[in-house]
């Protein structure tokens, strides 16, 4: 009896893999948040769903949704057919926006931004701008409806299985999906005009920390090229923000020298659906390549900026370097003795988050204090420990929130065996041992310690507003000194030296960000420097009688001194990028701050008094500025109620798909829809052949509850055209249909610790029908027959946790990645038939048992740059005798790629597997046609392994250790300035005969084999090996 092996896990992970990148955020990621209580408030043109706690936010976002509607579209000229969805979340202390325009959705996380690279605005009104144009903008751009975001393209090549008569179906070596969008836009682009947003509707502004970025960078030959600028592609957090950065820039360059019309022109112009190059859209609308427009725009930063270094050069004073390794080194404190700096520092790693470090100046030495830490730091005034911010691990509600946190210098964290494996496992929150959480969901940040060391003040975040807290130490008691409840943001409270006052950086709604004071018992704020820029960072003399700040009211962030009897003040520093968060030292003699450099921010010291230039009166005034253009024109929607949530389902997008799969033309489409707030989701994926070949999926998930509920159903259909002829038994089989149908239903639950837990029903169903007859051509017929009734329980667990850098997909340098998996199998498998009344039906001997495999992977940083090895080991075991069609398979693309992926199979298996990765080409900066090539890696591997039933057929059949080794070529880019574009090529070779399929067959070679894929990513394993 011939066999479909397909396997059909191995079919629906197949399936996913081609499945749009849209499709994954429907499914992973975000917590479920049951506990939520969602309301919709309904203005004109805007419908605003918010959770509890954020009634006046949504009320005020209606009115900034509403200020920007009509600026916007009539700007563009275009209007969404629907209301658009707004979506308030506060459930993570975590600032951002995303814009869903095939949806008309928007959805915001309330937390304001507060970002070294960013200026402070009215959060606000900024992101619903800035989001709202991306809505309106990129439909401007669209090539077909709105419902078809993209067309899909796959091709799927399969190996041979000379040696096995009973397969009627491969394992894929050339897997390829290609995906070509139908909104081409470059994000510089995309990001600079919903930076700019539109007249009328202005809440964002080239501050002068996004001029510090593209001063610096052009100051330092470090400005990205234009091919760099077209996509996000491999680069580190500071090259994230400078294609925002950049791309702001060159929009207001375009408006300034060729008009602001032209920002709607260039979007139209992509429309056209065989314009895939938005330089084919700047040619067409401003009558020179893109390559010349960013050529004059680098000029012009050139002469405006030579100029200002210049005069700054003759000026300087910028102290002396400290650390600069990393580009966030921010906000230094001096210990209590003068004798270390503690400062944050995202040294060793590729994006933001930072960690603590402590600088000794003796000997020039840092030790890492404590992972994770983030905004103001302080040591407690005897000089024992330290205090910091840190999100902490997911509570209950699986929510991520800041908390203060002391460490102790002083002791070193010390770990056994058995805690060492927890955090292995990814089965550990432990605390280090130095370590102690002082609140637990607080959503405290800028923690200072008051100069006797009894009360914390702090900044509490909550329904987009910070409020000033303190903390008792002993009994953990908080009193807060404000209730505002309008988006006012406090930060950096700083004790006066005899404790009765609190200097803070305040932004308000409407204004700048100035520096008050209010009393340690609580009362009014009083203002104390003032300017027409942005005052931040205050910190005290020893005295009391003075302040050291920082300001860009000249453009330029730099140091100043006030003295806060008489309201004198001298500026300290002149530098060309910035100086900020200055702290002094216990003797007022040295001031620590952040300077912002080539490479982003140093460490850096300067004498207290710097070059002590007086300040004109009046730059500083002791009254609150204001910036009216951020000011919303009215308050209309105060009155609105909210309504009960009711379920309510987005558009269901649409891809089409075409696909050649073993040498079979397809056509299909993928589908999917998800309720607004992401409750319910329904993905669906089909594929056809004229020959009514099919390949089905489905899957839909539920929310609701903490565990995600899930179920999964799939098809798969098979023709063979046949014409077997038996004279002897007379009988002729013109086709084989084999069909393979499955149904999952499970739940899936993250833990805290960061790994995933899995339990699921799978029934799986296997069938052949035959069109046969006589001999002589007679009495044609079809024969049906289920093959395999299928049911099992199956609980994995995953953890993936690889260090977070800009190559970690292509080559991952360190971490691990694991799999385990416990399957209880209930099959029923065909043994033949029986006649019964003169039916023939199927009898089925049933295989009960246990099967486990376990995968892990590892990896290390080792060799040159950033040379990796990978480790990986793969394990399975199945506790009874069962028929083969139930092995382990251990070749071909997921395992050893030197053999067929049904050459090695047996009840037990295990490979392990080295693998030595390095760069060939880490910035190519190239752009052809749609793709934009980045890196290239090469690998060179080698693995043992061995699939085996533990009986005397193991030698009869040579199932022994087999060895191969092979070389890999992978390739990074990104296509249509968007989708990631990855490549891998692998040459491999079975170092061993292959086993014989039956006693006596004379051994053979496996030969060479070749892989081949072109997918979103790299494929590390495709299932388990397992049906």
């Amino acid at each position: 009896m011939v066999r479909l092996k397909t396997h059909a896990l191995n079919a629906l992970t197949l399936l996913l893999l081609m499945a749009p990148l849209t499709a994954s955020a429907q499914f992973v990621g975000q917590a479920n948040h049951p506990e939520l209580i969602w309301e919709v408030i309904e203005t004109d043109h805007f419908k605003i769903y918010y959770h509890q706690g954020l009634h006046s936010f949504a009320q005020r976002s209606a009115d900034a949704a509403e200020s920007v509607y009509g600026p916007v579209t009539s700007f563009y000229e275009f209007e969404p057919e629907e209301k658009v969805r707004l979506i308030l979340k506060d459930t993570d202390d975590y600032a951002n926006g995303a814009a869903y325009y095939y949806h008309n959705t928007i959805e915001i996380w309330v937390t304001n931004l507060d970002f070294e690279l960013r200026g402070t605005t009215n959060w606000l009104q900024n992101v619903i701008a800035h989001e709202f144009t991306h809505i309106i903008s990129l439909q401007t751009a669209r090539k077909t409806a709105r419902r078809v975001p993209a067309i899909y393209l796959h091709y799927l090549g399969y190996q041979s299985e000379e040696r096995r008569d009973d397969i009627l179906v491969g394992y894929p070596d050339v897997f390829t999906t290609y995906a070509v969008p139908l909104t081409i836009v470059p994000p510089w682009f995309a990001e600079g005009t919903a930076q700019y947003m539109a007249p009328g509707a202005k809440y964002d502004r080239w501050d002068s920390h996004r001029d510090m970025v593209l001063r610096m960078a052009t100051l330092s030959g470090n400005l990205l090229t234009y091919d760099e600028m077209g996509v996000f592609g491999a680069k580190t957090g500071i090259g994230f923000e400078k294609v925002y950065d950049h791309g702001y820039s060159l929009v207001l360059f375009i408006v300034n020298n060729f008009g602001e019309d032209k920002l709607a022109e260039l979007y139209r112009n992509m429309t056209k659906l065989w314009r895939t190059d938005f330089g084919g859209a700047i040619r067409n609308a401003l009558g020179i390549s893109g390559r010349e427009l960013h050529k004059q725009w680098v000029a012009a930063l050139e002469e405006r900026y030579r100029g200002r270094e210049e005069e700054i050069s003759a000026v300087l004073a910028e102290g002396d370097l400290v650390s600069k390794e990393g580009y966030f080194n921010l906000r230094p404190s001096w210990s209590p003795d003068g004798e270390k700096l503690a400062y944050l520092s995202n040294k060793g790693s590729d994006y933001g988050r930072t960690s603590l470090f402590i600088h000794t100046l003796e000997d020039s030495s840092d030790e890492l204090a404590a992972g994770g830490a983030t905004t103001a730091i302080d040591w407690s005034p005897d000089g024992g420990n330290l205090l910091f911010s840190r999100r902490s691990i997911p509570n209950k509600y699986s929510s991520r929130l800041w908390d203060i946190y002391t460490l102790d210098p002083s002791k070193k964290d010390s770990k056994g065996i058995y805690q060492n494996t927890k955090e292995t496992l990814g089965l550990s929150t432990r605390l280090p041992a130095n370590e102690k959480r002082l609140s637990k969901n607080l959503r405290a940040i800028h923690p200072a310690y008051s100069k006797d060391g009894k009360r914390i003040a702090f900044a509490k975040n909550g329904g987009g507003t910070t409020n000033l807290g303190i903390m008792d130490v002993q009994t953990r008691d908080i009193e807060y000194l404000t209730q505002f409840d309008d988006g006012t943001q406090i930060y950096t409270p700083a004790w006066s030296p005899d404790g009765s006052q609190l200097a803070v950086s305040i932004f308000r709604n409407g204004g700048t960000r100035n520096i008050e004071i209010i009393p340690a018992t609580g009362g009014e704020f009083s203002p104390v420097v003032s300017s027409s820029g942005t005052d931040r960072d205050p910190c005290w003399t020893s005295d009391g009688t003075g302040l050291v700040f920082s300001s860009d009211q000249d453009g330029i962030f730099d140091l100043y001194h006030i003295n806060t009897v008489d309201g004198s003040v001298h500026r300290i520093t002149r530098v060309k990028g910035g100086a900020l968060q200055p702290d002094l030292d216990p003797t007022d003699r040295r001031i620590a701050f952040a300077g912002y450099g080539e490479d982003g921010y140093e460490i850096r010291t300067i004498d207290a008094k710097g070059r002590w230039e007086p300040v004109p009166a009046g730059v500083f005034r002791r009254k609150r500025g204001v910036e009216p253009q951020t000011r919303l024109a009215s308050e209309t929607h105060h009155g609105l109620e909210g309504q009960s949530y009711r379920n309510e389902f987005s558009t269901m997008s649409v891809f089409p798909r075409l696909a050649l799969d073993a040498g079979k033309p397809k056509v299909g489409l993928f589908a999917g829809s998800n309720d607004v707030l992401g409750k319910q989701s329904l993905f669906v994926g089909g594929m056809f052949a004229r020959d009514l070949d099919m390949d089905l999926f489905a899957i839909y998930e539920y929310r609701r509850w903490r565990p995600t509920v899930f179920m999964e159903a799939y098809r798969a259909v098979r023709h063979e055209e046949d014409d077997v002829l038996n004279r002897d038994e007379n009988y002729r089989i013109f086709s084989q249909t084999f069909t393979i149908t499955g149904v999952e239903i499970g739940a899936s639950h993250k833990l805290s610790s960061g790994g995933l837990m899995d339990l699921r029903f799978i029934y799986n169903r296997s069938g052949t029908s035959q069109d046969v007859a006589q001999f002589n051509g007679l009495n044609e017929a079809s024969i049906s027959a289920t093959t395999l009734n299928g049911f099992d329980l199956a609980f994995t667990y995953r953890l993936q946790n690889i260090l977070r850098a800009k190559d970690a997909t292509i080559n991952p340098r360190a971490g691990r990645e694991l799999t385990f998996r416990y399957d209880r199998y209930f099959n029923f498998f065909i043994s033949g038939f029986k006649e019964n009344t003169s039916i023939l039906i199927e009898t089925f001997d049933h295989y009960f048992y246990n099967q486990f495999t376990l995968e892990w992977n590892e990896y290390l940083p080792i060799g040159p740059g950033r040379s990796a090895l990978g480790l990986r080991a793969f394990g399975g075991f199945i506790d009874k005798e069962v028929d083969d069609y139930f092995d382990f398979f251990l070749g071909g693309l997921p395992y050893m790629k030197g053999y067929t992926f049904y050459s090695l199979e047996g009840r037990k298996a295990a490979m392990f597997r080295a693998a030595y990765r390095f760069p060939l080409w880490t910035r190519i900066d190239r752009q052809t046609g749609p793709i934009y090539s980045d890196q290239l890696y090469g690998a060179v591997y080698a693995g043992v392994g061995r699939a085996w039933d533990g009986d005397v057929d193991d030698q009869l059949l040579d199932r022994g250790w087999k060895r191969d080794v092979g070389a890999q070529i992978r390739y990074d880019g990104t296509s249509f300035y968007i989708f990631p574009t990855r490549i891998s090529f692998d040459i491999a070779y079975g170092l061993d005969s292959l086993p014989r399929v039956n006693p006596g067959d004379p051994l053979g070679k496996s030969g060479l084999r070749c892989y081949f894929t072109l997918l979103f990513g790299y494929l590390q394993s495709v299932g388990h090996g397992i049906k």
